[in-house]
């Protein structure tokens, strides 16, 4: 009987089976060292991403670069890279021994990164394109190289957030630190003898009986927002974390010391306004602040010295934390960063076909990402707005006066932006200007109350969300903030006029909301997700409560001119703000932007 024979199993291990194409490791390195920049490079560097400045679109590093330059209170974000490239340079010998083992876990932040990518593309905006710089760079790390690549460099990865400015958090965080920076400042100088009050953001010298010194006539300060710590406080934190790193061995302390930058940057703001209340008492305010010239105010030499205060005062304290921790190891922990440079072969790579098809998907994802972003359509398709800017003559017992757009606003505002003005007046002397203010060619045209007022010379008391019911039946939100200025006609006169001011936005489809941010967020959700591009408009109200000598307001004239702005609000508002199913007038229908707006 004849024997069947087979022919041998080319497969080593296993029978019936097709063996895995081979792949050259320095093929394959060269795939991640050449091929993973440039994918990067395309996708954060080259593609135009946002209009950033006016008509053009620009890609997320050249315009982070370009917008970062310009803004002086955001300029420490521009060394944070060269910082990470060189925590990055730090770890090269670990980096060299490490193999690529990569991960099919580095899909869930890869693919997270470009869906925030594509997101900010078509709601033109750079904010998620920075959060997808972030996670697309922790993906492919994890999925090329694996978790402990990811390990060795987290702590470089996560500094890289310092890159990004965080201007949203400016009036958020800022707005309640400034009156919480003023209160500490007034109670440490009434601590030492200097009668200090203080109301709002405002720091005051009490009024003296005796004397006959009136509130705020041996000093008056406003902590704006560059003095309430903010513009110092993420540079503070980025210091913080690194020194944290470098420093200390322990998460614990790391986290202390970060955690702590905080504070110490309030407090190094609260001696500022020591300094300056000091300096005036003894120098005058032209000495210690500076003058101020119109809108602007000019900051004295002194002024700018004292400004050195935040940071002394911070990283001093921050040494100090550091040697109270681990003081005695600290030279050790410095040197630890630094390992000697050896001799071998690069990275190794023990699984070559699965190394092989993450770093495909690493190439493919983002590249399949840029075409759905160049078929997305991005075009400016503004609605048609939610206001008629016209406003009534008469309105129950309000006589009011029409009065136009400055030369001096039309040059600050937006091209495009246009406004309906009226000053009303009662029969018992009660006067409020009303502004219906609609955005022009950009989406972000409508400026912040809170950012006019003060460089006008305005003190903000205080900012609450109130609820207004329409005479129609509707109910919305409004921002109210009580506000006062001090002037003096004549020396030793010093006049208070305390005012209130109300707003709302108003988008195009009978959307309202009270807040900046809030409609900044709506702008986007809905021009992603509802293929709504919102004209915004903003009603303002103006309404002045009294002018009198400082000490000498009254009490309940605030709560009149409170009660009776509501009245006028919920009868004049639904005059010109337009409801969902309302049509609106050809006249106002949609925006056409010139060729140059975006």
């Amino acid at each position: 009987m004849a024997t069947e024979t087979h022919p041998s199993n080319p497969c080593p291990g296993g029978s019936g089976g097709t063996s895995e194409p081979k792949v050259k490791p320095d093929a394959l390195r060269l795939g991640v060292l050449v091929g993973i920049p440039a994918v990067l490079v395309v996708l954060f560097l080259l593609w135009p991403y946002q209009h950033w400045f006016f008509n053009r679109r620009e890609s997320i590093l050249a315009g982070w670069f370009r917008w970062v330059s310009t803004q002086k209170d955001w300029q420490f974000c521009l060394v944070v890279p060269v910082i990470v490239g060189w925590l990055v340079w730090l770890k090269r010998e670990s980096l060299r021994r490490l193999p690529l083992r990569g991960e099919w876990l580095g899909l869930a932040p890869l693919i997270g990164g470009l869906f925030f990518f594509w997101l900010g593309y078509k709601a033109d905006t750079g904010y998620p394109g920075f959060l997808a710089v972030q996670l697309v760079l922790a993906g492919v790390i994890l999925l090329v190289a694996g978790r402990q690549w990811m390990r060795t460099l987290f702590f470089a990865w996560l500094f890289l957030f310092f890159s990004w400015p965080m201007q949203p958090l400016e009036d958020s965080v800022a707005s309640p630190l400034r009156p919480r920076t003023a209160a500490m400042a007034a109670t440490l100088l009434n601590l030492v003898g200097v009668a200090t009050v203080s109301e709002g953001s405002a720091l005051q010298s009490a009024p003296d009986a005796a004397s006959g010194k009136l509130v705020g006539e041996a000093f008056s300060l406003d902590v704006d927002a560059k003095c309430s710590g903010i513009n110092s406080l993420f540079a503070l934190m980025m210091i913080s974390a690194l020194l944290g790193y470098l420093a200390l061995r322990r998460p614990r302390f790391r986290l202390l010391l970060f955690a702590a930058s905080i504070p110490l940057a309030v407090a190094g703001n609260v001696v500022r306004l020591l300094l300056l209340a000091v300096g005036t008492l003894q120098f005058g305010t032209d000495f210690a602040v500076g003058q101020r010239v119109g809108d602007h105010q000019e900051m004295s030499l002194y002024h700018t010295f004292a400004g050195f205060a935040v940071f002394g005062v911070a990283l001093a304290g921050m040494f100090a934390l550091c040697w109270l921790f681990e003081g005695r190891e600290m030279k050790s922990n410095l040197k630890r960063h630094g390992s000697p440079v050896g001799s071998g072969s690069w990275f190794a790579i023990p699984e070559g076909p699965q190394t092989l098809r993450h770093l495909i998907a690493a190439l493919a994802l983002p590249l399949l990402v840029l075409g759905l972003c160049a078929a997305t359509d991005t075009g400016f398709h503004a609605s048609k707005p939610g206001v008629a800017l016209k406003l009534p003559v008469q309105m129950e017992g309000y006589q009011g006066r029409e009065y136009d757009m400055t030369a001096q606003e039309k040059n600050l505002l937006d091209e495009g932006v246009r406004l309906a003005r009226s000053v009303y007046a009662s029969a018992a002397g009660r006067q409020i200007m009303t502004t219906v203010i609609l955005s022009g060619f950009e989406k972000r045209s409508l400026h912040r109350p809170e950012v006019c007022l003060p460089n006008q010379g305005w003190t903000i008391v205080d900012r609450t969300q109130m609820p207004l019911r329409l005479q129609d039946g509707r109910e919305i939100t409004m921002m109210m903030m009580r506000l006062f200025r001090d002037t003096e006609p004549q020396p030793g006169v010093r006049i208070r006029t305390r005012a209130l001011n109300f707003y709302w936005y108003i988008g195009s489809d009978g959307t309202w909301c009270p807040d900046h941010y809030e409609h900044v967020f709506l702008s986007y959700f809905d021009a992603v997700f509802r293929n709504i591009q919102h004209r915004w408009a903003m009603a303002s109200f103006y309404v002045p409560v009294s002018e009198q000598l400082v000490g000498a307001e009254d009490p309940l004239a605030e709560l009149n001119a409170m009660e009776d702005a509501r009245q006028f609000m919920a009868k004049l508002a639904p005059t010109f703000m337009f409801t969902a199913e309302e049509p609106v007038p050809n006249g106002l229908s949609g925006l056409s932007p010139p060729a140059s707006a975006p």
